[in-house]
């Protein structure tokens, strides 16, 4: 049989095979080796946005231990975070205080004071926020 023929034939052989390879790793989840920041708030990026001038891109990765609690504060514009480990306890104004657990996302509105708070296993999050270039980072 020449080549060409052999080629054409294989190929869908190798793709149900190539398919029950990836439908395997699918299912099971890669070793998590990692790296944890030291206690606090650790920047990962305060760069300006070339995409919006007069901006800046703030990320932080938050790292708290059990039962820690910050000091309330306010942000100029929104605040998105993003729970890795552990929980986060988010309670603001007139509302509720809510638990948000790993892979759960919460928004912080902006100009509303709220205080850090972590769960009794601590707190590992992501905290992302854009701001105008000359705005503060934080108010009191």
């Amino acid at each position: 049989m020449p080549a060409g023929i052999r080629t054409r034939l294989s190929l869908p052989l190798l793709a149900i095979a190539l398919g029950a390879c990836s439908a395997g790793f699918a299912q099971e989840p890669a070793p998590q080796a990692g790296w944890t920041p030291p206690i606090g708030p650790n920047s990962v990026f305060d760069t300006a946005l070339a995409a919006a001038p007069g901006h800046r891109l703030i990320v932080t990765d938050l790292n708290l231990g059990p039962d820690a609690v910050g000091d309330p504060h306010s942000h100029p514009w929104e605040e998105f975070l993003y729970v890795i480990a552990g929980e986060a306890l988010v309670g603001l104004p007139g509302a509720e205080p809510q638990v948000v657990s790993p892979g759960e996302t919460f928004t912080i509105p902006p100009r509303v004071v709220h205080t850090p708070k972590a769960g009794p296993g601590g707190v590992r999050a992501i905290v992302v926020r854009v701001h105008r270039a000359d705005d503060p980072v934080t108010l009191p």
